[in-house]
């Protein structure tokens, strides 16, 4: 999978701390969301299932006291 051909030429992404979506939930992670959705074909959602077959293990987190950073960085 090409995860450079996967994000839009243009976006301003979201940033924000948080923690893994599966035991041991371990703290520390930086996470990217991009607001609009990115396409993938069938086959491509079919092997990220395969090599992901527990997929996420937990529920939605509160924000709680964590801070939501956005940019208008251009890729």
């Amino acid at each position: 999978m090409e995860l450079d051909a996967l994000p839009p030429a243009c976006t301003e992404p979201y940033r924000y701390l948080g923690s893994t979506t599966t035991c041991p939930c371990t703290t520390g992670v930086r996470w990217t969301a991009l607001p609009h959705p990115v396409q993938a074909s069938a086959a491509a959602l079919e092997h990220c299932r395969d090599l992901f077959p527990e997929g996420n293990a937990r529920e939605v987190q509160p924000l709680g006291d964590r801070r939501i950073a956005g940019d208008r960085h251009r890729w």
